[in-house]
């Protein structure tokens, strides 16, 4: 299942490269704004004070992002902020975490492959609200994670492109109560972008 939600979500932004039309390398430079959408797996370790659980499961992700970028001949780089939501939610029996929205920063460099395609990498720190509860029981705290991820956007016309990204984020050890909470996502996107170039 875990599989399959990133699977069918990355042949999608595949799908959309492949049916755009190339765009020429301004379509990479300025300030952006856009939305995307896809999927998430997750892997929680809870350690308690009667032993450890391990946890996993996945979810529906989407998100709204904002940025700036600029092209130096064939390498690109710039920055992004973005603010995310869902209901990617890891269980067992009658414990769960949950993580229902967020916000993070980032910054991507990459590479023109072609006309109108980028290559790109992100390194970024990202925010989220998670949820722990029991049948008994329910806390929430503010987490903080690493995010890495790669991506290939391509052109549509000079201030369209849609994109696709992988991205890892390793979520700090956090305690709740007196539970010690430690997580990673894998998600896949899909996004849309328009640039005011």
């Amino acid at each position: 299942m875990k599989k399959t939600i990133l699977a069918a979500a990355f042949a999608s932004t595949l799908a959309l490269a492949s049916a755009a039309s190339a765009g020429p390398a301004d379509t990479f430079n300025g300030p952006y704004l856009g939305a995307e959408a896809g999927g998430a797996v997750s892997g929680t370790s809870i350690d308690t004070d009667v032993g450890s659980v391990d946890l996993y499961g996945q979810g529906a992700t989407g998100g709204i992002f904002a940025g700036y970028g600029k092209t130096f001949g064939n390498f690109y780089v710039g920055g992004e902020a973005s603010g995310t939501f869902g209901n990617v939610t890891t269980e067992l029996l009658n414990v769960s975490l949950g993580k229902d929205y967020g916000y993070g920063i980032a910054a991507r460099g990459g590479y023109l492959l072609g006309s109108g395609t980028l290559g790109y990498g992100v390194v970024g720190w990202e925010r989220a609200r998670f949820e722990l509860k029991d049948d008994t029981s329910s806390l929430k705290e503010w987490v903080d994670g690493l995010r890495l991820g790669a991506g290939i956007e391509q052109g549509v016309s000079d201030s369209v492109s849609v994109r696709g990204e992988m991205s890892f984020v390793k979520w700090q050890g956090k305690d709740f109560g007196t539970d010690a909470v430690d997580a990673h996502d894998i998600t896949a996107k899909v996004g849309l972008s328009y640039r005011f170039n």
